[in-house]
């Protein structure tokens, strides 16, 4: 899962329920994305890979807490 955060332009990563907090190599896990992206809007048509298994789509952003929860539960695969 990804999250941007669009107030302070940060994005972090969540991989198989965890967190990625930079490990040895970064001092932190997210990094700040440039504020000259506006918006996310894209094509009026979403084209899925078929490799893709599972798609979960929410009408609001997600805590990462949450990402990391529903990881747990089984609700993201």
């Amino acid at each position: 899962m990804i999250t941007v955060d669009g107030g302070p332009k940060i994005i972090t990563f969540v991989v198989d329920g965890i967190l990625c907090d930079g490990g040895e190599q970064r001092e932190f896990g997210w990094g700040r994305y440039s504020p000259n992206l506006r918006t996310p809007v894209g094509a009026d048509t979403l084209i899925i890979d078929p490799s893709i298994r599972t798609l979960r789509i929410y009408n609001r952003a997600l805590r990462t807490s949450e990402a990391v929860g529903n990881f747990q539960a089984g609700l993201i695969l």
